[in-house]
């Protein structure tokens, strides 16, 4: 068996292997997400998601998306007030359309609602 390289093979390896090592390079240094704002290129500022918080605390940040229905609202707010929990619901602009009623149970109930 033979392996025949020729330039545009070699340079396609080449690239493939450089473009790997700069992701990898990104993803290790990931820091730059940790901001808490950045500006598009539109001029308009941007709020970016906290991925992660430097403390001593252990806490932890539960989030819930709304998109699809809303079959579980009702247990799941049952479930977070016996365990005195507090989480950030996400919801997408038709979900809050559709079930208006359930963002007025989720806010009532001292969640954070953060509209996408």
């Amino acid at each position: 068996m033979f392996l025949v390289f020729n330039k545009e093979k070699i340079y396609t390896y080449l690239v493939s292997i450089m473009t790997v090592i700069v992701l990898l390079f990104v993803a290790g240094n990931m820091n730059f997400m940790s901001k808490e704002a950045v500006e598009a290129s539109s001029g308009v500022e941007r709020l970016l998601p906290i991925y992660k918080v430097k403390t001593e605390e252990k806490k932890v940040a539960l989030t819930m998306n709304c998109a699809w229905n809303a079959d579980d609202v009702d247990k799941i707010l049952e479930v977070l007030e016996q365990n005195n929990v507090k989480i950030t619901f996400f919801m997408v602009g038709d979900w809050t359309d559709k079930f208006g009623e359930y963002v007025k149970k989720i806010y009532e109930a001292g969640h954070e609602i953060r509209k996408s």
